[in-house]
């Protein structure tokens, strides 16, 4: 049975992607044979495929996205920051990924955790100077937790420095930008490709 929404973590069966693209499960499994669609084995030897790969391999092979799986290319990422204003400024910046990135917006440490743990989003940018919890402190008590370790975290600051950057990066950041934010950079390690330029 497959649901109406699939959500991008969804684990699929051979048999569950070839009845979503209405092919058989052979096809599927060669797919993934021939490396055209990462899929892993379960201890029982059995493959299963994530639905943000397989919307990847639709994308990029001009396959129609089934209705289904519409929000499972979706990244989900928190995006936190005490200024409002740039915080607003970074949502606006986002939009232009809309399709591929469900963006939350925070503005401290506390919230950011609460979030993270309610919605599990594939990233977290967050800034180092936060009221209360710290960019920092956060970054460690995320990386700390099973559940959230490989949340991909990164650390931005207006003020950085060569200690501030090892500090985060210590801390289990994977990336550190400095402000005004690269939303590319920040897409790049999401994994999103970068939409076409406008004509």
């Amino acid at each position: 049975m497959i649901p109406e929404t699939i959500d991008p973590d969804s684990l699929l069966t051979s048999t569950q992607v070839g009845n979503l693209l209405q092919v058989n499960p052979s096809s599927v499994k060669k797919w993934v044979n021939d490396g055209h669609i990462i899929a892993f084995r379960t201890p029982g030897g059995h493959r299963r495929i994530r639905a943000l790969d397989l919307v990847a391999f639709l994308d990029a092979h001009k396959i129609p996205v089934p209705r289904q799986l519409q929000n499972a290319g979706k990244r989900r990422i928190v995006a936190v920051d005490d200024d409002i204003t740039q915080l607003r400024a970074l949502g606006r910046s986002l939009k232009r990924w809309s399709d591929k990135l469900d963006v939350t917006l925070v503005d401290n440490g506390v919230d950011a955790l609460l979030e993270v743990g309610a919605s599990r989003p594939h990233g977290l940018l967050i800034d180092v100077f936060l009221p209360g919890i710290d960019g920092i402190e956060v970054c460690r008590r995320l990386k700390a937790n099973a559940a959230t370790k490989d949340i991909a975290i990164i650390v931005t600051s207006g003020r950085l420095t060569s200690e501030l950057e090892q500090a985060a990066r210590g801390a289990g950041a994977r990336r550190v930008l400095r402000k005004p934010v690269d939303v590319t950079a920040v897409i790049e390690e999401l994994g999103i490709a970068a939409p076409a330029p406008s004509r």
